[in-house]
This record gives structure tokens, C-alpha cells and sequence, in this order.
């Protein structure tokens, strides 16, 4: 209560100004002493009197202006002109406090503006102990379960903790942007250290460079990594495949079918028609009745490329009946440069991981692991979050594999019992490399991102929530970027990112973006719907920390002891491998 009373009774000390001009969200203050000025700070919070004399409203400074002028009045007995200042405050309406009463015991901040000041309204400075008083507050209204999501302290009151709602983070999806070196990667592990400790946790990581690696010793992580080419024969048991069965007919189109190709249509739907027909057979196979009288083509069931390939060469060396003998069929030829592509998608090691699959994983039942190892939430024999290295995934297919994933992630959740479905986060790290802006996109990023976009939309029906990672958020397709209600904004300095920001922003708070190319490394603002007040927060440093420092090159040089082991590398790059010894 305490609190309360010092809140709405500030000490004069504090006071600053009066209010003289009252806009739709921005209300000016005028002062005319110098020293009451010189207190006053860009992005430092105000607090002023509304006609409710249980309500204030909370604002941010955005600008300060010394005025002087010289008035048309003389003193009569020197003759001399006066000079006099009017010195403007700009303040950016951010919220409604409310004082006890109403129905409530203790103070309440709300992000709504409920009533603006009157001219002449008094307006005091929240500095010192009022500001940690006040961000006191927004804690604890933030902090709605036990354990709440915390990335640091505010800049503006260091002793005060920077809470988080965690189900607005989630629930609305998030984005953590900024430049390289800004502290992008840390502020990551900071959020997935503290979902791995919850009881029933579930997020999957998608660690495109590996430099998630050292959060796998938590105790709730678990590591995996997309089968390399050095993985294809004697996998260990964090290699995970991801069967090309899994992919939808449109995504496998984009992976094998040349559009450009003037017998592209008759390609698909030749194609098509052999894979209905080889899980048709798989179906009857395994005895699956009901799977077999709905299944579609993009069902997920194992069928055998081998007969698929079979079929289309059989059309495209196929002979009908002429009137002088046998003459060339409707598709004879029409597939000749088809079947080599696809033959040299399945030979390439590279794409072992979808194509060069042993007996497991063309079994029915590999679907069950697969989707047990990804989204089974935490338990004693579990591990909640799944990060997935896919750093030795070819980067032209990388866009599909990562989708196919989100894909089956969000299907999984889709067709759950709504009583019993967990939901799960998936963290999409470098994001601007696969989810880029439509008119940039090929053919396999479109697929992408279509399945993206869905998620993007839908995803919070289902459970289903994306943390968008990226260093370019200029490149990011807009219609993900749109549906990201809360936005971490680290360190930008380049113009086209910050314009991308600010477009995120409401109205009121584009201003914002002109403190991000000041952030130092490790600070953020952080506005959405997960926290109550657009602060400036320095992120602490996660207990286990990635990989992704910033080599220190003149450092390096300097040093004359690092030798750097080439030959092993180069044993690396021939076996396609990132061994770690060279035996």
C-alpha cells in the first residue's frame, strides 16, 4: 500500500512542469526553470495528473526544447528588453496508472490511456526510488505465474528485474533481432535455459552454425543433429533422418521438378501418380484398412522411390501399337532430363539424410520416433527442448528441410486431442536465410514459406509458437514478421532494419527506434504484448553460453602460439565431416 501512496503522492522535488498542449497520444509540458530542465531526459518516464485524481497517466520523453524569445514589453525604468524561455517537453502517452479503489487493493498499470491531462496539469519526473517503485509495479503485474520469463535488468532502474508475461511471449509469437555482435545469440540462450527449466517444457531449436551446442549439457536439453555425409552408414543416436516420405507433393516438387522445364506438367503428374500408387501398395502391405480408404498424396507414409522411378521410366520409354508396329508412347521422352535430376539428388551424399535411408527409416513406424524425439514434452526420461543442428544441410534445400520439420510439427498439433494437446515453441534461428520476402523467394523458399506462414497465422490456435531469430530483419518476409506481437530489439545501425522495426511498432513509440543503433552490447527493447512498459533492458548472461563470439582478430594475430591444424580441415572437406581428431 505503501507504494501505492508514494506513487500518487510524489515529493515537489520531482515536479517539473505543467501541461499546455493535449494531442490524440502526445501531451506537451512547459517549464521556465533552467534547473528543472536540466533533470529532464530523452526516454526518461513522467508521470502526470489526470482529472481522476485516482488515475495518472505514465509517459516517455521524447523531446526537449530550450525556447527563448524576445517579448514586444519594456520595463518602464531601464527601457531594456527582457529576455524570457519557454522551455517544451514532448511526452509519448504510454499508460494508466490506477490508484487502490474500484474493486482494487493495490495500484494497477494498464497500457491502455484511458484519460489524458488537463491543461495545467502538474507532471513529475519518475527517477530514483519512484522509478524502481514503478517498475516495482510492472512486475508484479507481469509476473502472473511462478515462474515468470526474465531477461535482465531495466537500464533506467538496475536494481529492478525485467519480467516477462511468458504466455503473451508465446502465445503472440516473438522476434529477437539485431546487428552481429549485439548480443543476439546470448538474449536466445537466455530464453531457452529458462523454458529448459520449466517442469513440462517444449520448444525445438533450429541451430543452423551449431553454436547451440554447449546449451545440450543443461540437463533438460537435448542435442540432435541432421544426418551428415559421414553419418549415412553407422549413425549414433542423436542423428536424426528425415525421410523425403515426409515431404508434401508440392515441397517434393520443389526439391526435383524444374518449372522451367516445357514438360514440367506432364513430369508432376506423372510423378503423382506413381507415388498414390507406391503408398497405395505400402498401405495394403502393412494392413492399414482405414489409412487406406482416406489417405492422400500428401499423407506421410513410407513408399519405395525405387518403384516410383520405375514407373516413370516405363512411360518414358514406353511403345504403343502404330499401324506400321510400335511407335514411341504419349510420354516417351517427356522424361529424360526428369530422371536424371532426381537420380542426382538421391546419389548426392548430401542429401543422404532425405534420400539414402536404411529399413528403419522406411518403416511406418519411424514417423512415431521421429515425432517422439521432436515434441515430446519434458519428463524424468525426456528432455523438453530439442535443439536440431542442421549445419551440414546443403543450403539450396535448406529452406525445405526446415519446413518440413515446422510442418510436421504443426500437423502433429493440428490433428491432437484438443484436451490433451502440449504446446511447443519452435525457435527459427537465422531466420532472414529461409523465410525471406516473397519477391525474393524461389521456388523451394516459397514452399517454405507458405508452411511458415501458416504457423505464423494459425499456429496459436494449436499450440504452436515461433521466436523469429535474425541479424537482417529487413529481409524477413513481412507476413511473418506481422503476426510477431513482441519484438526484442537488440543493437541496428543499418537504416532499412531499423525502418523494419519501427513498422512493428504502434504509433506512439516509433521514436523507439532511434535509441537502437545507441544500444550497447547485450541491451534491448523489448515492447509487445508480453511486457506492460517498452523498457531498455540489459540482458544477463545465460548460464550456458553459445558459440557464436566474435573472433578477435588483431588479437589472433598477435598471438603467435595458435597454429591453425589445416591439414585436419582439410580431411574434413573431402570426408564432408566436422570430426574432431584426425584419425
Amino acid at each position: 500500500m505503501q507504494q501505492c501512496l508514494d506513487l500518487f503522492n510524489i515529493a515537489d522535488e520531482q515536479f517539473i512542469g505543467f501541461v499546455n498542449k493535449v494531442d490524440s497520444y502526445s501531451v506537451n509540458i512547459f517549464t521556465t526553470d533552467e534547473e528543472k530542465l536540466r533533470r529532464v531526459n530523452v526516454n526518461g518516464y513522467v508521470i502526470m495528473h489526470t482529472s481522476d485524481p485516482n488515475t495518472r497517466l505514465i509517459g516517455r520523453i521524447e523531446r526537449v526544447v530550450r525556447l527563448e524569445y524576445e517579448p514586444n514589453n519594456y520595463d518602464d525604468d531601464t527601457d531594456e528588453e527582457k529576455n524570457n524561455t519557454n522551455n517544451d517537453i514532448t511526452v509519448n502517452a504510454l499508460g494508466t496508472l490506477k490508484g487502490p479503489g474500484g474493486g482494487r487493493e493495490t495500484a494497477k498499470f494498464t497500457r491502455a490511456v484511458e484519460n489524458l491531462p488537463e491543461i495545467g496539469a502538474k507532471c513529475f519526473l519518475l527517477l530514483g526510488g519512484y522509478l524502481t517503485l514503478f517498475t516495482g509495479l510492472i512486475a508484479d503485474e507481469t509476473a502472473k505465474s511462478k515462474t515468470p520469463l526474465t531477461l535482465g535488468t531495466y537500464t533506467m532502474a538496475s536494481d529492478a528485474l525485467a519480467i516477462l508475461d511468458g504466455n503473451a511471449f508465446f502465445q503472440r509469437h516473438a522476434m529477437v533481432v539485431g546487428s552481429t555482435g549485439s548480443g543476439k545469440s546470448w538474449t536466445v540462450a537466455k530464453i531457452v535455459e529458462q523454458v529448459a527449466g520449466l517442469t513440462n517444457s517444449n520448444m525445438i531449436v533450429f541451430d543452423l552454425h551449431g553454436e547451440y551446442e554447449p546449451l545440450s549439457i543443461h540437463p533438460h536439453i537435448k542435442r540432435y543433429r541432421i544426418a551428415g555425409p559421414a553419418d549415412l552408414d553407422n549413425p549414433n543416436e542423436d542423428v536424426l533422418f528425415l525421410p523425403y516420405w515426409l515431404l508434401g507433393y508440392e515441397d517434393m516438387l520443389a526439391l526435383i521438378l524444374d518449372r522451367s522445364d516445357e514438360n514440367a506438367p506432364n513430369q508432376a503428374m506423372a510423378f503423382s501418380n506413381a507415388v498414390i500408387k507406391a503408398k497405395k501398395e505400402e498401405l495394403t502391405k502393412e494392413d492399414m484398412q482405414k489409412e487406406l480408404e482416406t489417405f492422400t498424396i500428401d499423407s506421410p507414409v513410407p513408399y519405395s522411390l525405387d518403384d516410383v522411378i520405375n514407373d516413370i521410366t516405363e512411360l518414358n520409354e514406353g511403345k504403343v501399337q502404330g499401324k506400321n508396329g510400335l511407335i514411341n508412347g504419349p510420354f516417351n521422352g517427356k522424361f529424360n532430363r526428369f530422371l536424371p535430376r532426381l537420380a542426382s539428388k538421391r546419389s548426392d551424399r548430401r542429401h543422404g539424410f532425405l534420400f539414402s535411408l536404411k529399413e528403419e527409416q522406411l518403416a511406418v513406424n519411424y514417423l512415431d520416433y521421429l515425432v517422439e524425439s521432436l515434441m515430446k514434452a519434458n519428463t524424468k526420461e525426456n528432455e523438453g527442448v530439442k535443439i536440431i543442428d542442421f549445419s551440414e544441410v546443403p543450403s539450396d534445400i535448406l529452406p525445405i528441410v526446415l519446413s518440413l520439420v515446422a510442418r510436421l510439427v504443426f500437423q502433429i498439433q493440428q490433428w491432437s486431442d484438443s484436451s490433451t494437446r502440449h504446446p511447443i515453441a519452435i525457435v527459427c534461428d537465422e531466420a532472414h536465410l529461409y523465410l525471406p520476402n516473397r519477391l525474393a523467394a524461389d521456388a523451394a523458399e516459397a514452399r517454405a514459406l507458405a508452411h511458415f506462414e501458416r504457423i505464423a497465422k494459425e499456429g496459436r490456435k494449436y499450440g504452436v509458437s515461433l521466436l523469429i531469430i535474425s541479424q537482417r530483419p529487413s529481409e524477413l518476409n513481412t507476413t511473418v514478421m506481422s503476426q510477431c506481437n513482441n519484438v526484442v530489439a537488440l543493437r541496428l545501425s543499418n537504416q532499412s532494419d531499423k525502418n523494419a522495426v519501427s513498422n512493428l511498432l504502434p504509433e506512439n513509440l516509433g521514436g523507439i527506434q532511434d535509441q537502437l543503433p545507441t544500444l550497447g552490447v547485450g541491451e534491448a527493447i523489448v515492447v509487445g504484448d508480453s511486457c506492460l512498459l517498452p523498457s531498455r533492458i540489459k540482458i544477463q548472461e545465460p548460464e550456458y553460453k553459445p558459440n557464436s563470439g566474435s573472433v578477435k582478430f588483431w588479437e589472433e594475430w598477435s598471438n603467435a602460439e595458435n597454429e591453425q591444424n589445416l591439414s585436419l580441415a582439410i580431411k574434413n572437406l573431402r570426408r564432408q565431416s566436422s570430426a574432431n581428431s584426425d584419425g
